[in-house]
């Protein structure tokens, strides 16, 4: 890649941020896919698998409320809390799975832990990032964050997936474990960043509705909001709750063959951020936010049809690319479009839409278990077009968006 398309890697700061954000992410997906595996083989039930994905998440309902924390206090402690409790609920796992100890209520209180984490997580590194680069190095670096959580999208389940049958699910969480460490030591190694912590005299409830008044008040950020809770809801669970199911039940692929297809998905995902990357402090995005927004939807409805194993890769890759692409956009938009004292709570209250995804897992393990995983995954496809197609036409500025 050239090197005038990372400018953002120049600054130290956002060198480390960017290296940890490799190493969390990729002990994630590969969490993901081990403990989605785990499920099934401890109940052999769908509505499970999208209860433990859901827990995995449930924690985004206090989002908004880390993104408050966000903007109060020092964003790299904040990462490294969240990274030494990663590192012990994998170290957890591993322990309970060596004694034999481990039952489907240790994994779904596991989740729930973790989940917090996700949602500490996510706002702090986002609201991060200026804090590392000059503005005019912003969009490239939200972009190379992008790129980074993509590039182990493709490792991380690939490496879920290989691990299971060689190693065992212990031998994966050991890795976990491992990779959590080496995220704690990166964040350590961050110093020295000048972060205006402003003093603030509101309740951190009042900080809170500030907030939501401000996303009241600002239109662009309100409709991104929406669109993002949305597809989270009807969108994003086929990588958590429907990609097992079609892997063991559809396709007959194993662990083996869902890691493949979680990889694809990240792999799709990887090229739309280099891509994204390339094109710099590019124009028409709210043009690219609705192509892409509908691409996504439109690509699982084919998935849901297909039987075919490769047919369902390339389905998949398409899917994570238009995915990417729009979560990337939206991002952009909306760091540009808010003002710096209040990043933290309004990232806060982006990472905080996405407790529409536990939401949409449960429902989708339910819907699958009552009328199998390819009728449940085309209503959820069909759902996200139309509710696309519905804020199109009610917003038609979306698409003027720069």
């Amino acid at each position: 890649m050239p090197a005038d398309q990372i400018t953002a890697l120049r600054h130290r700061g956002f060198r480390l941020l960017w290296m940890a954000t490799l190493l969390s992410s990729t002990a994630r997906w590969a969490d993901l896919v081990v403990v989605g595996w785990l499920t099934l083989e401890l109940t052999e039930s769908a509505l499970m698998v999208g209860i433990v994905a859901g827990s995995k998440m449930a924690g985004y309902i206090v989002a908004p409320f880390m993104g408050v924390a966000a903007d109060r206090m020092d964003r790299r402690q904040l990462l490294i809390i969240a990274a030494l409790v990663n590192w012990a609920v994998s170290l957890i796992m591993l322990l309970l799975l060596l004694f034999g100890w481990l039952t489907l209520g240790h994994v779904i209180g596991l989740a729930l832990v973790s989940s917090l984490t996700w949602a500490l997580d996510n706002p702090t590194r986002q609201a991060f990032v200026p804090d590392l680069v000059n503005r005019e190095d912003l969009i490239n670096a939200i972009a190379l964050i992008a790129v980074a959580t993509e590039l182990t999208v493709v490792a991380g389940p690939a490496l879920g997936g290989i691990l299971i049958p060689t190693l065992g699910i212990s031998g994966a969480y050991g890795l976990i474990a491992g990779i959590y460490l080496m995220d704690l030591v990166v964040l350590f190694l961050l110093k020295g960043v000048r972060q205006a912590i402003p003093k603030v005299h509101e309740s951190p409830g009042r900080s809170l509705i500030s907030g939501l008044r401000y996303v009241w008040g600002n239109q662009t950020v309100l409709v991104l909001l929406v669109i993002a809770f949305l597809l989270n809801l009807f969108g994003a669970p086929y990588r958590y709750s429907f990609l097992p199911l079609f892997a063991r039940y559809v396709l007959d692929a194993g662990p083996t063959g869902y890691g493949m297809l979680t990889s694809m998905a990240g792999f799709g995902a990887l090229l739309a951020g280099l891509w994204v990357v390339s094109l710099g402090n590019f124009k028409r995005k709210g043009r690219l936010l609705v192509l892409s927004g509908l691409a996504w939807p439109a690509s699982l409805l084919l998935f849901a049809m297909s039987t075919w194993y490769y047919l369902s890769l390339a389905l998949v890759f398409v899917a994570g690319l238009a995915q990417a692409i729009i979560w990337t956009v939206i991002a952009t938009l909306i760091l540009s479009n808010t003002t710096q004292p209040m990043r933290g709570r309004v990232m806060g209250l982006r990472t905080g839409v996405v407790i529409s995804l536990p939401f949409g897992n449960f429902l989708a393990g339910a819907a699958a278990e009552r009328f199998g995983a390819p009728v449940a995954q085309g209503a959820y496809a069909t759902s996200a077009i139309f509710i696309m197609l519905v804020i199109v036409l009610l917003v038609p500025s979306l698409r003027r968006l720069e």
